[in-house]
């Protein structure tokens, strides 16, 4: 019997048991966008800010509006201003179209289109147009 123990955990050893880690759920401001989140980013620190932006600016609601930001308004789930769409003196289609994520700001209402905004933004700016680096 010894033996037979023996040999079993050798096998064991040899052949390496698997172990499955189940990955620990966030806690998220907008679980129901963690979708979306995860598109962004799936660096912890980096989910965590979207996060937080995401909550802060729409209260995680996809069709939130801000009639009062100027130029336009702001979009959206992380509240992208018109002035990013829109044709300026900088820009003659706007920002947004010339980086090809958009055609309208109407496109902004999409999840996925205002997340690619967000990334094209935050490569551009950091987080200067959400008001600087989140504490978190």
């Amino acid at each position: 019997m010894k033996k037979l123990l023996i040999v079993a955990i050798l096998c064991y050893s040899l052949l390496g048991g698997t172990v499955v880690h189940a990955k620990k759920p966030m806690d998220l401001l907008c679980d129901n966008r963690e979708h979306i989140i995860r598109f962004v980013s799936e660096n912890r620190k980096m989910m965590l800010q979207v996060d937080y932006i995401m909550h802060r600016e729409s209260r995680c609601r996809q069709l939130a509006f801000n009639p009062k930001d100027p130029n336009g308004g702001s979009y959206g789930l992380f509240q992208i201003n018109g002035y990013w769409c829109q044709p300026s003196k900088y820009s003659k289609l706007g920002w947004l179209q010339e980086k090809k994520v958009l055609k309208t700001c109407a496109d902004l209402w999409d999840p996925i289109i205002n997340a690619k905004a967000f990334m094209v933004m935050y490569d551009y700016a950091g987080w200067q147009p959400w008001g600087g680096e989140p504490w978190i």
